[in-house]
């Protein structure tokens, strides 16, 4: 009864140990005994490759990492880089458009400051050669009114000598003015509107007035040569005024008077006005001083205080964007005339990135500075709508990535459980054919390999069948003859390794 208990463990191991050991006829068994070395090292190499296995990452979730992990470093890097270049190129950008709209600016006050010189050399030439008159005042009015005519010269003319006589003519939208000074008009200053032929027709205004006390007359005799005078609100219209001041000496160097042509620059302003800086960006025109010049806001460059008219401070617009470039730009220069020719400098406003250039402009014999302020979202905020766009895409192609990831490991993984399946079937003598028919039945080297695994499984379970044949056959001829001591001896250990190795087993 022993033996056939031995009989039966070998029976239900015999799957295990193949048919090497195995001869043909049941009766002449032959089992090779295995060393104990053998046997442990068997038993320690398969308890090795199950620990091995249980240390594996599943590539349900390694195959969509190794796709997924890439593809997100190369969005987030490609995206950091373009927005890192765009920020770069805004700021080029930035330079080039305020270099451009200083040129601008600069051409515009060229043409403003160009044409009166001009003019006031020809005056200064036809006076040195005795053309034009100037002892006259009266007779001087009617050519300064002729000069005041033409649209390709200039609107306005006057001059003043060192008697306190003073002659201006004035061309004005749909008349044309004329002012004395002289003993005729007991010295007051006499504006009239004038009729095509410059005769006076009805009287305007009358006012104290010396021309030898005022700004522009005082600097062109000081300096003794052509000069811009410094800028002031004219009386005669509520509007900054720049004069042209020529003097104008006799033979012997005394000064006679000084002719002058007035520059009124709302037009720069105007001109400002309409210049494309960037959607929010500003432009201005500045003296040394601080004080506005022009202005691309809808801002006048000076206030009124009660009679008074007085210049405004940068520092004081009303615009923001202007007055916190010129108070940082104070910050950073103390005094505005050492300003080197063009300055360019940063700072934030309600939390915005701000791009200030300035530029100093001298060489047209005027001491002004002209600003160019644009904010960084004028530009940035394309930039930023791209880079958001370029991540959406990105976050879209990852989840679809990671989506056809996932469906390719399970694609990988399923025939793989299939396979597990029937191994396990196999083991437990329970192997259906099919369990691998779904898996056969792909078009892929799945198929190739499950078909080797069934045949591999029918021929297993097939020697398995003999095999259990066999020990049937080698317990009937035991209980028949009643000596089975060699072949006792024989089963044990065949039993001894078959147990290592169900143990094995049993451990992954």
């Amino acid at each position: 009864m022993e033996s056939a208990n031995y009989v039966d463990a070998v029976a239900t191991t015999g799957m295990l140990v193949g048919d090497s050991w195995l001869d043909s006829k049941p009766l002449t068994l032959a089992i090779t005994p295995m060393t104990a070395k053998f046997k442990s090292s068997l038993a320690t190499g398969i308890t090795t490759g199950v620990n091995a296995t249980k240390q594996l990452v599943s590539i349900r979730w390694s195959l969509p990492l190794c796709v997924v992990t890439p593809l997100v470093s190369g969005i987030l890097l490609t995206s950091g880089l373009a927005f890192r270049n765009g920020q770069k190129a805004v700021d080029e950008l930035v330079g080039k458009i305020s270099t451009e709209v200083a040129a601008n600016i600069e051409k515009q006050v060229d043409s403003y400051l160009t044409k009166p010189s001009l003019i006031a050399s020809v005056i200064e030439t036809e006076v040195a050669s005795g053309n034009l008159n100037i002892q006259d005042t009266r007779q001087l009015g009617q050519t300064l009114w002729t000069f005041t005519q033409s649209d390709e010269l200039t609107n306005n003319l006057f001059y003043g000598n060192e008697l306190g006589e003073f002659v201006y003519s004035e061309r004005q939208d749909d008349s044309t003015r004329m002012d004395f000074v002289d003993k005729t008009t007991n010295f007051q200053r006499i504006a009239y509107e004038v009729d095509t032929k410059a005769n006076p027709t009805t009287q305007l205004t009358v006012f104290d007035y010396d021309p030898r006390v005022r700004t522009w007359y005082k600097e062109a005799a000081f300096n003794k040569e052509p000069v811009w005078s410094q800028v002031y609100i004219a009386n005669s219209r509520a509007d900054l005024t720049l004069t042209r001041a020529t003097p104008i000496f006799d033979q012997n160097g005394q000064l006679q008077g000084v002719f002058g042509i007035d520059v009124y620059l709302f037009e720069l302003s105007d001109f400002l006005k309409n210049l494309f800086v960037s959607p929010n960006g500003k432009a201005f025109i500045i003296e040394p001083s601080g004080d506005l010049i022009a202005i691309s806001a809808n801002e006048k460059p000076f206030i009124v205080q009660g009679d008074k008219k007085l210049r405004l401070a940068a520092t004081n617009s009303q615009n923001e964007l202007v007055r916190e470039t010129v108070n940082h730009l104070l910050e950073n220069i103390d005094d505005l005339n050492q300003m080197k020719k063009q300055y360019s400098f940063r700072f934030d406003l309600d939390g915005q990135t701000q791009h200030a250039h300035i530029y100093h402009l001298k060489d047209l014999g005027v001491d002004w500075i002209i600003g160019v302020t644009i904010p960084q979202d004028d530009y940035m905020a394309k930039i930023r709508e791209t880079a958001q766009h370029t991540l959406l895409i990105g976050i879209g192609i990852t989840v679809i990535a990671s989506l056809l990831a996932l469906t390719a490991a399970l694609h990988i993984i399923r025939p793989i459980n299939k396979l597990n399946q029937a191994a396990d079937e196999i083991k437990r003598n329970r192997f259906n054919p099919r369990t691998l028919a779904h898996v056969i039945s792909r078009p892929d080297e799945f198929s190739k390999l499950a078909k080797l695994f069934n045949d591999m499984a029918t021929v297993v379970m097939s020697r398995q069948q003999s095999l259990s044949e066999q020990v049937k056959l080698l317990k009937t001829e035991i209980d028949q003859h009643g000596n089975a001591g060699d072949d006792r001896q024989r089963l044990e250990t065949l039993l001894r390794h078959a147990q290592q190795v169900r143990q094995a087993y049993r451990n992954r």
